[in-house]
């Protein structure tokens, strides 16, 4: 019972203080000259005029200090990203891939925890690294025949 009146009193004195709070000082604010001055809203981000677009859509920049930046369009805008050097995939990120020979077409699997990870290439277009697992899984399996 004490708690309950002690929290219906604080309650109480609390709406008091707020309502005595509301009415305070009848002053008007004065606004200073840095505070009535509107400042200029960021221009949004454009695509430079001479930015060659790639075949995805984004468009490859360098600027004056020789920076490489990469644009893209996207639903927000156009957003600026710093290019990074990519490098061609390795024999490492090839490791445990299995080839599958499909007539014009090879078939490659790599298990990943999240499941089996699947892609087709055509023959012509295969690279190196994907040319050679192909070579050594058709010699070991020709070698197991024999």
């Amino acid at each position: 019972m004490k708690k309950a009146l002690v929290v219906l009193l604080a309650t109480a004195a609390g709406l008091a203080a707020q309502a005595s709070g509301t009415t305070g000082s009848t002053a008007p604010k004065t606004r200073t000259k840095a505070a009535t001055k509107s400042t200029a809203a960021p221009q949004p981000l454009t695509i430079p005029a001479d930015a060659v677009k790639n075949a995805e859509g984004s468009y490859n920049w360098t600027d004056k200090q020789g920076k490489k930046w990469i644009y893209v369009n996207s639903p927000f805008g156009v957003i600026r990203s710093e290019a990074q050097a990519t490098s061609a995939p390795t024999a490492s990120s090839l490791d445990g891939v299995k080839a599958f020979d499909e007539g014009d077409k090879v078939r490659f699997e790599k298990a990943s925890p999240f499941g089996p990870i699947k892609w087709e290439k055509n023959k012509t277009d295969l690279n190196d690294d994907e040319r050679g697992i192909v070579n050594s899984q058709t010699a070991s399996q020709n070698a197991k025949q024999d």
